[in-house]
């Protein structure tokens, strides 16, 4: 039995409440949802009521609110959400850290070479800044889309941790801190645009219109 527009709004309200923000894994859960108490109606004995109250019963574990140092130490999202997110921001952070780490021990090896080195010490600040300025335009076409996502969340992290370390770039200038910063941008490029694809895709994939 097909859901009506009206009952599947009642999910999507019910989702809303218990904090499903990110558009693309709410409306995978819904999706979900939806198909559980189709499948529990099939049956013609079962209101629709009480077919959502029996799935939402199995659905109340996974959807406690939690924190995740991994991902946000300051905001709480429901379980399942950070599950999802989980692993990507793992292999993301692990990813991070062993190019710094590689970076870090280039440094050490080639020291001298880098504190003399004009490209270092004038040139990399203008190009890093020329990447922070792409990643400006993509950050305020997402905003002005004004559509939650997961990508969009992971996207703003990155950015705003680049847009920080321009000021070091900036107010504490000398070639190792450039390099360093440089070799950051560098590594969350792939990031970068992996997120703002993933987003762009969800949109064009369900049609979305932006506000």
């Amino acid at each position: 039995m097909k859901l009506t527009v009206e009952q599947i709004d009642k999910i999507d309200v019910i989702l809303d409440e218990l904090g499903l923000e990110f558009l693309d894994i709410k409306l995978e859960i819904k999706d979900h949802i939806a198909c559980q108490v189709e499948e529990n109606m099939s049956s013609g004995e079962t209101s629709f009521d009480a077919s959502l109250v029996y799935v939402l019963k199995y659905w109340k574990s996974k959807l406690i609110l939690r924190k995740s140092w991994l991902i946000s130490n300051k905001k709480s999202f429901p379980k399942i959400v950070i599950q999802k997110l989980f692993k990507r921001f793992l292999i993301y952070n692990t990813t991070l850290l062993f190019f710094m780490i590689l970076s870090f021990y280039f440094f050490q090896n080639y020291k001298k070479g880098i504190n003399d080195s004009m490209f270092f010490s004038k040139y990399s600040t203008i190009i890093y800044s020329c990447f922070l300025a792409v990643y400006s335009v993509f950050w305020l076409k997402m905003y002005f889309q004004k559509i939650k996502t997961s990508y969009f969340y992971q996207f703003k992290q990155n950015f705003y941790l680049l847009f920080l370390f321009q000021f070091y770039m900036v107010f504490l200038s000398s070639a190792s801190i450039n390099y360093l910063c440089f070799s950051l941008i560098l590594i969350l490029t792939p990031f970068q645009l992996h997120t703002f694809y993933k987003h762009q895709q969800f949109i064009n994939k369900y049609q979305l219109k932006c506000n």
